[in-house]
């Protein structure tokens, strides 16, 4: 096949020069082009896509973990005051110790009862495993606390940090609980596990 020639021109001074060619690109070269086009975009989408999905999980985590943390503080807060008696009345401080429910009562106000709901006197945690729920019950109906999780668990110990084993615990042993330790294991909804683990004093040992 012969090569096209290509035209020569002349400009004002008499200089020869190649006209430029106008035939624009092939069909074969733009398809090349479109083809590395949409490799480039897939990729920069691609790599988008992870990122939203990355600072979506990290979002998630944070929330969930500021979930366990707003639980585990309101559970040592009061679980820390069971047994308050500036009267000395002389009630249990802990009702129920089982391993998957604790309930405890405290006088607050000073008025020698532990039946006040302001502040809140008489407190019953309770893991559901079937549902992966913590609830609190102040007296006037169980709410669920904090959801989505594993499991849950409380274990006791005396002054000495030995464990008290023999769960739920009779009144004698309950009577010896100096710490708590609650375990709680859960997962954000994208199956990131996160744990949290704290052990609690007892003020009123």
């Amino acid at each position: 096949m012969k090569k096209r020639k290509r035209a020569l021109y002349r400009n004002s001074r008499g200089t020869r020069f190649v006209a430029p060619d106008r035939r624009g690109i092939t069909l074969v070269e733009l398809m090349i082009t479109i083809s590395i086009f949409g490799v480039i975009l897939g990729v920069v989408f691609a790599f988008m896509a992870q990122t939203s999905r990355s600072y979506s999980d990290s979002r998630e985590r944070v929330q969930y973990q500021q979930s366990l943390r707003a639980t585990l503080s309101l559970m040592t807060r009061e679980i820390r005051s069971a047994g308050c008696d500036p009267d000395d009345v002389g009630f249990d401080k802990f009702l129920v110790a089982d391993v998957s429910q604790l309930r405890c009562q405290m006088d607050l106000n000073g008025d020698k009862d532990t039946s006040d709901f302001t502040p809140d006197e008489n407190i019953t945690y309770t893991y559901n495993a079937a549902l992966g729920e913590i609830s609190r019950d102040d007296g006037t109906g169980a709410q669920v606390i904090l959801r989505g999780l594993n499991s849950a668990t409380f274990t006791y110990f005396d002054d000495q940090s030995a464990v008290l084993g023999s769960i739920p615990l009779n009144a004698t042993d309950r009577a010896e609980i100096a710490f708590v330790e609650i375990d709680l294991d859960g997962e954000t909804d994208s199956g990131e596990p996160v744990q949290y683990q704290t052990r609690v004093h007892i003020r009123n040992f």
